[in-house]
């Protein structure tokens, strides 16, 4: 399994290469406007000023280090892995090997209708991106053992079981904008198979 740090360093060099696909036009751009000018600085250089020359001496060596800025931030750039490759290489084997939380469930309610500000929210994220969700009201108790009441993006699964319970997974680092410790992983309701949902279950 890899770790979460290689996971992330994984995904930053991605960032990087879809930066660096930016800079290409832009130092092309200054390459173009560099040559320009020293061009101009030697026809020119009988006819203008020495403050003239030292300006555009100038001119041309700030063209000269963002041109040598452009190209390293290239050159650190990797163009050998895409976003699909780090999530079947990466993502996907770290988010599997993770361990599973579980926490009985006091009751739930269906929430048709998810709100904004609507009380602890939080996304679920799954491996199968064609699974479907439904967004529950749980009420739980927590590590103190003091009853809370949060609102989780879930899947419903039926099982021969008298108490419902949800099973889930978690990360303690930001990976990405989208894949952050703030969500849930693989969420899924385990509830009893008398229960009637609004819902597609397994």
């Amino acid at each position: 399994m890899p770790s979460i740090d290689k996971v992330i360093e994984i995904q930053e060099s991605i960032s990087q290469a879809d930066s660096a696909f930016i800079l290409i036009p832009a130092e092309l751009l200054w390459i173009i406007i560099g040559i320009y000018s020293l061009m101009d600085l030697i026809k020119n250089k009988k006819t203008i000023s020495s403050s003239g020359f030292i300006m555009r001496g100038l001119f041309f060596i700030f063209t000269l280090s963002l041109v040598g800025f452009f190209t390293i931030n290239i050159m650190k750039a990797d163009f050998s892995m895409d976003e699909k490759q780090w999530k079947d290489d990466y993502l996907k084997p770290y988010i599997t090997a993770l361990p599973e939380n579980k926490t009985y469930v006091q009751d739930f309610t269906q929430i048709l209708e998810i709100q904004k500000n609507h009380n602890k929210k939080i996304k679920s994220i799954y491996l199968n991106n064609n699974v479907k969700t439904i967004w529950v009201e749980l009420d739980i108790l927590d590590k103190n053992n003091t009853s809370k009441t949060i609102s989780v993006q879930t899947i419903i699964k039926k099982e021969p079981i008298k108490e419902p319970y949800i099973t889930y997974k978690s990360i303690n680092k930001n990976i990405s904008k989208e894949y952050t410790k703030h969500a849930y992983y693989e969420t899924i309701l385990h509830i009893p198979e008398e229960y009637k949902v609004l819902a597609p279950v397994k």
